[in-house]
């Protein structure tokens, strides 16, 4: 198992009361998962902490509470409304990707989960790598617009990544599959130099393969129950 470096999760939930209000606080919902009393017989010494941001005013307190409290993160998990050009950080407060970067190169991440809309295009993810290039490794995001549905894959994810200390590419690649086919969820998996200097063809491949299989959102379980459902009244 791999060694360890700093805490377990940073979950930050930009622009908090509005996410709540269309209930879309996922970030909210992950963390109270991840603290349920069934997760903490697996995950009792993990640190998982969340940070609920405002408005830009208080960012720097807000950022600054945490990373004198807890220090490094090795992992960050990211909810808000976006672009592939950036985030609304805060309520009044819109932030390019290479920005929010440099509010997260104190923590050090090594792995950052974007629930976030278009924040998996190719574009969005090199911004967001160059001023994390000493630490981070790995991204997963959607290229597409991303339905609360379709979250369901980080939530695999991280989970796996908290319990076992890493992420296996193959039970990865087998959830997005499973996330597709089950509500159009697209997740990629970025390393750090598939977006870079040298990799925009390719990069941009996978941007127009994310729009030309996004057919928005489904829920497969759901529409199996109702063609049962309309099987037996047919009886």
């Amino acid at each position: 198992m791999p060694t360890r470096s700093g805490n377990d999760l940073l979950i930050i939930e930009c622009d908090s009361a509005n996410l709540a209000s269309d209930r879309l606080n996922l970030g909210s919902f992950f963390y109270q998962l991840l603290n349920h009393e069934i997760a903490k017989l697996v995950l009792a010494k993990k640190t998982v902490v969340l940070l609920k941001t405002s408005t830009k005013s208080r960012l720097n307190e807000e950022f600054a509470e945490v990373l004198q409290r807890y220090g490094r993160f090795r992992a960050v998990l990211i909810v808000g409304h976006s672009n592939a050009e950036g985030i609304r950080i805060a309520s009044d407060a819109w932030f390019e990707w290479g920005v929010v970067g440099k509010w997260l190169a104190p923590f050090r991440p090594e792995m950052i989960f974007l629930a976030a809309c278009e924040a998996g295009k190719s574009v969005a993810v090199r911004d967001l790598f160059e001023p994390l290039k000493e630490t981070l490794h790995d991204v997963y995001a959607s290229p597409v617009k991303l339905y609360p549905i379709q979250a369901a894959s980080f939530a695999v994810l991280i989970a796996r990544l908290l319990w076992t200390g890493e992420i296996d590419e193959n039970e990865s690649i087998a959830a997005q599959f499973v996330n597709y086919i089950g509500t159009g969820g697209q997740i990629y998996h970025w390393r750090d130099g598939e977006t870079g200097p040298g990799a925009e063809i390719p990069a941009k491949f996978w941007d127009d393969l994310g729009k030309a299989f996004d057919f928005g959102q489904w829920d497969l379980q759901q529409s199996i129950d109702e063609w049962i459902a309309r099987a037996r009244r047919s009886l």
